[in-house]
């Protein structure tokens, strides 16, 4: 007996627009966040305002895969899975590129030159 297809490759299955799309709507939440997390690096600590964005990374970053393979395995006519799916992966962008404002740079900075806020 062969073995059954193993399907497209996982870089085939990136959908560009879909992510694109949900991606460029996630600004409206990333701003927002990215205004949080500084805010905590000003207040607090760099050290504190990683730790609270990538608390929510995870957690985020859980459910997107934890919706998207629920999404995936439903019938083609149910979409409360899809929008679960699109929901997570929306607010995961807004986490990502919200942390992504906010942190790298200023890290990158402050271990290159000592200099602390």
């Amino acid at each position: 007996m062969p073995d059954p297809d193993p399907g497209p490759r996982w870089w085939q299955r990136i959908r560009i627009g879909y992510n694109a799309g949900l991606a460029v709507i996630s600004l409206t939440l990333a701003g927002p966040w990215a205004h949080v997390l500084v805010s905590v690096r000003e207040e607090e600590s760099l050290a504190g305002a990683w730790v609270m964005a990538l608390g929510p990374l995870i957690v985020l970053a859980f459910a997107d895969n934890t919706y998207r393979v629920a999404a995936a395995g439903a019938a083609d006519d149910l979409w409360i899975p899809k929008i679960r799916a699109a929901g997570a992966r929306l607010l995961l962008w807004a986490a990502v590129i919200g942390t992504a404002l906010a942190l790298p740079v200023t890290t990158l900075v402050y271990a290159l030159t000592g200099v602390h806020a």
